[in-house]
């Protein structure tokens, strides 16, 4: 039985939705506390074991469609609408292949949501293991009927286009500052992390360009495996260079989960090009954080108001881009994270780490909290032990959002990496750190700032001396 999302959705909008704005930071420790609750419903969402083969069957006037699934429980938007089209018996121009919905975790319930919007209340969806199941009423297929679906298949394949359509903003993009293979004017690549596009550097880009670098910016879906997300940025990366001719080596500035992206390019040695001079990694996830959940069930209501407001395309992208996948290979000791911190840094690289320590509480909120919930390790109470039993180590999450220890998403520790020598802290928060335009609406300083330009400037005069030596 799948689980009903309205009730969930109507207080999500009532709560946090219009007037309300986005939601509180001192929400994220109750909503990763909840994650595994959503979890847990959207597990139900699987049925009964199905087959993978187009089929089709009348039974008291009710047809239904199979849809089959690929190993990883999507499917495009095409073969929906294709399907349907032939079932119905109309003529409906193709949807863009390459645009697939998920059906399992927490996006499935939000696709079953998204395609009843499109096709019809009184449409029938069910989500199995292999295969999506639609069930029609055949008795609606009279002239009428077969207009409404055309009309409505149509309309479904429209948004589909546009969804994809908008998909051109991700990859490489040159600003004009950008010279290739110009020696007076070093190009640095910017790369994004989570819940954030290249937009998040407003800021920071004039004051790069002003000083003599050429701007390259990467967008990605931020909501795939991240591992999908590295193949992409090596892949944009190897063509835009290829079609640009530039052969200098770049320095890129990758903030939280880019350095993810960042780091898969450079440590790689499949991927590897002797074409970064420097990578400077702010605020990097390196080993994870445990707030990913909590960033997952922010990325549910995303897609839960997308869908209830049927915002066509918007929602579409949204789905098709995934929910909450990126998160679980943020999770600390993930086997993504394992991989990638099992590889050596890359000695001709020279890696800087700039972290802030400005969390959502303070260090006496959070004494405070640990006393009244009995959360000595030493000395547990009933009540310490209960959370424990519910978020594991509560000190883990602590970490990352008090004062001290953390930047309100990534604890200083796991911001670290081994080789690298140069780490640095600043009194900043995560988006603070290079004041992201989410909540810091005016341009106002950026903190990570006068470190980036003296790295810049230092790794380019270390290559300098490097080149005329001949080393």
């Amino acid at each position: 039985m799948e689980p009903n999302i309205r009730p969930i959705i109507r207080h999500y909008r009532e709560n946090h939705g219009q007037g309300h704005g986005r939601l509180r930071p001192g929400l994220a420790p109750c909503l990763a506390i909840a994650a595994s609750l959503v979890w847990a419903a959207a597990a139900s969402t699987a049925g009964a074991p199905g087959t993978g083969a187009f089929a089709m069957q009348t039974a008291d006037a009710r047809r239904e469609i199979l849809i089959p699934l690929d190993e990883n429980g999507e499917t495009s938007v095409a073969a929906i609408v294709e399907r349907l089209a032939r079932a119905a018996g109309v003529v409906v121009d193709r949807a863009p292949e390459s645009l697939k919905l998920a059906t399992r975790g927490l996006a499935g319930p939000l696709t079953r949501e998204l395609l009843k919007g499109s096709l019809g209340q009184d449409v029938e969806i069910r989500l199995e293991p292999r295969v999506m199941r639609i069930v029609i009423d055949a008795r609606g297929l009279d002239q009428k009927g077969k207009r409404l679906w055309a009309r409505r298949l149509a309309d479904l394949a429209a948004k589909a286009h546009e969804a994809e359509a908008r998909r051109a903003a991700y990859g490489m993009k040159a600003r004009p500052s950008y010279r290739p293979n110009d020696p007076r004017r070093p190009t640095v690549c910017l790369v994004h992390g989570m819940n954030s596009s290249s937009g998040g550097y407003v800021y920071m880009i004039p004051l790069l360009e002003e000083a003599g670098y050429g701007v390259v910016l990467h967008d990605y879906p931020f909501n795939r495996p991240i591992a999908e997300s590295c193949k992409r940025f090596v892949d944009d990366w190897n063509a835009f260079r290829r079609k640009s001719g530039d052969t200098t080596r770049w320095t890129i500035v990758a903030h939280s989960m880019g350095a993810l992206l960042a780091r898969s390019l450079v440590e790689d040695d499949r991927t590897w090009r002797d074409d970064v001079r420097s990578l400077i990694m702010l605020a990097p996830a390196n080993h994870g954080s445990y707030l990913a959940k909590a960033q997952t069930i922010l990325q549910l209501l995303h897609g839960m108001d997308a869908v209830q407001k049927n915002t066509g395309s918007r929602a579409l992208l949204r789905l098709s881009d995934g929910v909450g996948l990126a998160a679980n290979d943020l999770l600390p000791a993930s086997a993504f994270l394992k991989a990638a911190n099992a590889r050596p840094r890359r000695k001709e690289v020279a890696y800087h780490i700039l972290a802030g320590d400005v969390g959502l509480m303070t260090r006496d909120a959070r004494r405070t909290l640990e006393a009244q919930l009995g959360l000595d390790a030493r000395r547990p109470t009933s009540l310490g032990r209960m959370v424990r039993t519910v978020v594991g180590d509560p000190s883990a999450i602590l970490d990352e959002i008090a004062d001290g220890t953390g930047d309100g998403c990534v604890a200083l520790e796991r911001a670290k990496l081994k080789g690298v020598d140069d780490f640095q802290v600043i009194h900043a928060n995560h988006a603070e750190i290079i004041r992201a335009p989410a909540l810091f609406t005016e341009p106002g300083p950026v903190a990570c700032m006068p470190h980036v330009l003296r790295w810049l400037r230092e790794d380019r005069a270390a290559r300098a001396g490097e080149e005329a030596t001949g080393r």
